[in-house]
């Protein structure tokens, strides 16, 4: 599997053992500046929202680590897919390449897409208690999928649940002010809400939140995210990514 444990590849990254732009980079360790001991870090970089096999080809292409798909999503939104469609691009990715599926819901209905599509990531895009949570980790393990699980701003006590979800056994969580209520807004990123909620978290923090090739590099900056989540930032129309944009990010990145 790809990506097979965040934690591990986000160390690896820190590392220096990663570069973006998959179409001109080789990945043995001779020759490539990403695998020498004084490289920078390099930031994990995970675009969701694809609806077009072409738009992920060519972000695979350009650098992306994990590409992800909305599927069967409660509420409105306008990347929302059917299973049987996000299935058909999934089955044409490169293995070393992380998939991720982005749904909401009843545990249930989110472990029966999860085990429908088998995602490298189920991203549980919905507040959910410590008890669901664990729950539902429990049961991807199962079918070998791992767990991004979602923070939202407005939630009570961030810090306690961002503690509780990793010692749950969540592969990552993502602090994202697109709630479900707001999917379709977002908002920005909040600089001192994702610190504290990375000093509470004993496993990678995604950060989120409006991020365009002009602003990635002071986002990465300031908060030191070892991964990043992006879908309007880069998009030509929703559910349609823009080359130049896709090109101008890891042109930042670099």
């Amino acid at each position: 599997m790809p990506n097979e444990d965040l934690k591990q590849d986000t160390h690896d990254h820190s590392q220096g053992k990663h570069a973006h732009g998959h179409d001109t980079h080789d990945h043995d360790d001779e020759g490539c500046a990403c695998c020498s001991g004084d490289a920078a870090p390099q930031t994990i970089v995970k675009i969701c929202g694809f609806q077009r096999a072409e738009d992920v080809e060519m972000a695979i292409n350009k650098g992306a680590d994990i590409v992800g798909f909305v599927v069967n999503y409660p509420t409105p939104v306008p990347w929302n897919q059917e299973p049987e469609e996000a299935a058909h691009i999934i089955k044409q990715i490169p293995a070393e390449i992380g998939t991720c599926v982005v749904t909401g819901g009843s545990i249930k209905d989110a472990f029966a897409i999860a085990g429908q599509l088998r995602p490298d990531y189920l991203q549980y895009h919905w507040e959910s208690t410590v008890e669901d949570t664990t729950q539902l980790i429990a049961d991807l393990q199962e079918i070998g999928v791992q767990l991004i699980q979602v923070i939202f701003p407005h939630q009570d006590n961030i810090e306690g649940l961002a503690h509780a979800y990793c010692k749950a056994g969540a592969c990552a969580l993502l602090l994202d002010p697109r709630a479900p209520d707001t999917a379709t807004e977002g908002g920005p990123v909040d600089f001192a809400l994702y610190k504290r909620v990375q000093s509470a978290a004993d496993c990678p923090v995604i950060v989120a939140g409006s991020i365009t090739p002009e602003n990635v590099a002071e986002i990465v900056q300031e908060t030191g995210a070892p991964i990043i989540d992006l879908m309007s930032g880069i998009e030509a129309e929703p559910g349609i990514k823009d080359k130049a944009k896709v090109e101008a990010l890891f042109a930042a990145l670099a």
